[in-house]
């Protein structure tokens, strides 16, 4: 879990996790799946890996999909 003090030195980020937490509670998510969101929201390097994801779908370099259904489907259809 990230240090109190990287969360407390960063306002612009608090006020995200605590949206974030509020959106949460409102849709039933219970405190592990919170917790492990809050620390992904905090971990800088992951973040700059999903924004390099991000880049690379828009440029066509990677493909997004909505259920594992849908990636499994379009990979046998690339045969």
């Amino acid at each position: 879990m990230a240090e109190a003090e990287q969360i407390i030195t960063n306002k612009k980020k608090m006020r995200e996790i605590l949206e974030f937490m509020e959106d949460a509670v409102k849709e039933g998510l219970n405190k592990e799946e919170i917790m492990s969101q809050i620390d992904l929201m905090l971990d800088k390097k992951a973040q700059k890996r999903i924004k390099q994801s991000e880049k690379e779908i828009k440029q066509g370099k990677a493909k997004r999909f909505k259920s594992a259904k849908q990636a499994i489907s379009w990979l046998r259809s690339e045969k």
